[in-house]
């Protein structure tokens, strides 16, 4: 049986059971399903495999979840706001699994777990935290060999990137972009590619705008744009 996701391509779902006596019985389980599995095997190495792969949804083995660190548990915590996720368990008493969803009294089927995990699009946690932060920014690039200039103000910032509000100029995917912070008071740039776009109308309670990844900073505003960030 196949489970495909919103994209026609197989789920991929992380498995959390390091040291777990069940593991072998949970993958059998999601071979049955031909899902993509991400078996995280040590503690250590969950929070690397979420900024390296695109995943749709998370099993977490309850005894597993319970031997973790604090700061895992913490992790994970945040994680559960971002994915779809289960605690998965194994009933020897049914010879097979059970899934708890929090905040759902009663455990739910696998194949109703994956179904949900369909309409949630692959991504990779975001390395840095996203801060609200309203700056006025100058946008410069070159577009078909023309320089060009956008004054726009930006919706969230972090240490490697920002979202910009932008209402009718048109930014190219893709493209290198020097980007001024008028908030920060200094002649250097920030130097970014822009990596996404969002439409009007696109997301329900978002501005739209482009997200610029930062790819490196002018040494003179580098300091200033840290604590910029450290102050929010």
């Amino acid at each position: 049986m196949d489970t495909l996701n919103s994209s026609g391509e197989r789920l991929c779902i992380c498995l959390f059971g390091f040291k777990s006596e069940n593991r072998h019985d949970y993958r059998k389980l999601l071979d049955s399903f031909n899902v993509r599995i991400i078996d995280i095997e040590k503690e250590e190495h969950f929070q690397v495999f979420f900024e390296s792969v695109k995943i749709n949804g998370i099993l977490i083995d309850i005894p597993t979840y319970i031997k973790s660190s604090e700061e895992t548990k913490n992790f994970i915590s945040n994680l559960n706001s971002i994915y779809p996720s289960a605690r998965i368990r194994y009933n020897k008493a049914i010879s097979g699994v059970e899934l708890f969803i929090s905040g759902e009294m009663h455990a739910v089927p696998l194949q109703e777990f994956l179904n949900r995990c369909c309409f949630f699009p692959a991504r990779k946690i975001r390395r840095y935290k996203r801060i609200p932060c309203n700056l006025n920014v100058r946008i410069a690039f070159e577009h078909e060999g023309k320089p060009v200039e956008i004054l726009c103000s930006s919706a969230d910032i972090s240490e490697d990137g920002m979202f910009v509000i932008i209402l009718t100029e048109n930014l190219p995917l893709g493209a290198n972009v020097k980007i001024q912070v008028f908030e920060l008071g200094k002649d250097g740039f920030l130097h970014g590619i822009v990596m996404r776009s969002l439409e009007w109308g696109e997301k329900m309670f978002h501005a739209p705008g482009y997200g610029i990844r930062i790819s490196s900073v002018d040494k003179e505003v580098f300091a200033d744009y840290m604590a910029l960030i450290q102050k929010r």
